[in-house]
């Protein structure tokens, strides 16, 4: 479809004879999957966190009813309370969308249309930076299990300008940097993204994460350095700083899951240190370890910031050297999956049964830096009543466990 327009703001975007703004080629929808609250689709059975995975796919997308009813409806600021009508078209209308069409190529999985942006209150908000959309239309709705359910039927109503869509930053106007939100914000769009293998979405919310989650640089000690003098042993019996040593009790007595757990750490740290090249199953030609290599390259603090990242999600894992970080990020988290704390961890994030072998590439690097940062908040809040206690006797850091490892070590 061709136009007449005076100014060329962008790749995209046009100012037209009378100061309207032309949006072409705008990715309005996508095939594939999207994230509800079960309250938004009664009838529809939820998963353990009361939201359902949604799936629509080619056919029902690109149904000719389908586009043919997104043609010439209205575009909005935000989703009206009700569905736009002739009543209150006037009431919400800045614009509309036309030329609606499947894309091509690459963008074979969208559905693209022009928006026509009539009033200077949406002209300034999407100059602004709303440049996300979400469609607003009637669908129905069949169960597919706890959680998943698919869309059919498909019946255009508007086209709303948000600041966060449902569909991902794919479906967006496009000319403009990416919009920061607010750390809860953020955390919820990375887990909608994880869900749905949103790709696209993950990437640029890595790149992007909000400054409290990658500010300050981590600050943690390269080692630990702890001298005892012999000739001061700890007290072998009673006390220790007020505290009973408990030295009949059963001190740091582990269950087996968690000795088969550090073992299970243990046989990984001994593979990478046999053969440090084999830090997982991918070779120096692999796209992925490229680009963790130019990264380290580039950026020296980045290298130190994945380990010290690393330990904080499996604590005493180690980068073997010459390991390759993508493969070490995968290993670490595989591992660590295997322990109970790490799996109370990642499961929130990755769902009961993750696979790190496969996982793309911006999705682990998403739950990478997520993970650490979760572990580092654990690690920092202040103990509370319903913690277990420092030196409770059944903590490998409590006096009694102490007292046994020192005492074994001088009477060797």
């Amino acid at each position: 479809m061709q136009y007449f327009f005076t100014t060329r703001l962008g790749n995209t975007r046009f100012e037209m004879a009378d100061g309207s703004l032309l949006c072409k080629d705008v990715p309005i929808a996508r095939t594939g999957a999207q994230v509800y609250d079960e309250s938004e689709l009664p009838g529809i059975e939820g998963d353990e966190d009361g939201e359902i995975v949604v799936t629509r796919d080619a056919d029902e997308v690109f149904r000719p009813e389908t586009l043919a009813s997104f043609e010439g409806m209205a575009f909005t600021l935000g989703h009206p309370k009700d569905m736009v009508n002739p009543g209150n078209w006037k009431d919400y209308a800045h614009g509309h969308i036309q030329n609606v069409r499947r894309g091509t190529g690459y963008q074979s999985d969208l559905m693209l249309g022009d928006i026509h942006i009539k009033t200077s209150e949406a002209i300034q908000k999407v100059t602004d930076g709303l440049e996300q959309i979400s469609m607003g239309y009637d669908a129905e709705y069949q169960q597919q299990g706890p959680g998943k359910a698919r869309q059919h039927t498909i019946i255009g109503n508007h086209c709303a300008g948000v600041p966060n869509g449902r569909a991902g930053i794919r479906c967006s106007i496009g000319d403009s940097t990416f919009m920061t939100t607010k750390n809860q914000g953020w955390l919820g769009r990375l887990k909608r993204a994880i869900k749905t293998n949103d790709a696209d979405t993950l990437a640029e919310l890595v790149e992007n994460a909000p400054s409290e989650l990658v500010e300050p640089p981590l600050d943690m000690a390269r080692a630990l350095n702890i001298t005892i003098n012999p000739a001061q042993p700890f007290p072998p019996n009673k006390e220790l700083g007020g505290l009973t040593t408990d030295e009949d009790g059963e001190g740091g007595a582990q269950t087996n899951s968690e000795l088969e757990a550090k073992v299970d750490a243990l046989t990984l740290l001994v593979q990478q240190l046999i053969n440090p090249t084999s830090t997982a199953t991918v070779d120096s030609d692999d796209p992925e370890e490229k680009e963790e290599k130019a990264r380290a390259t580039t950026d020296a603090a980045y290298h130190q910031g994945v380990v010290a990242r690393a330990e904080l999600i499996l604590p005493g894992v180690k980068l073997p050297e010459g390991g390759k970080l993508a493969a070490f990020k995968r290993s670490t988290m595989d591992a660590a999956f295997k322990t109970p704390e790490g799996q109370s961890l990642l499961t929130p994030l990755v769902g009961a049964s993750p696979d790190f072998a496969k996982m793309p590439k911006a999705t682990l690097d998403a739950v990478f830096v997520s993970a650490s940062e979760i572990a580092k908040a654990r690690n920092s809040a202040p103990a509370t009543a319903s913690r277990a206690s420092f030196y409770d006797s059944s903590n490998k850091n409590s006096p009694a466990a102490l007292n046994k490892a020192f005492a074994a070590h001088w009477n060797k």
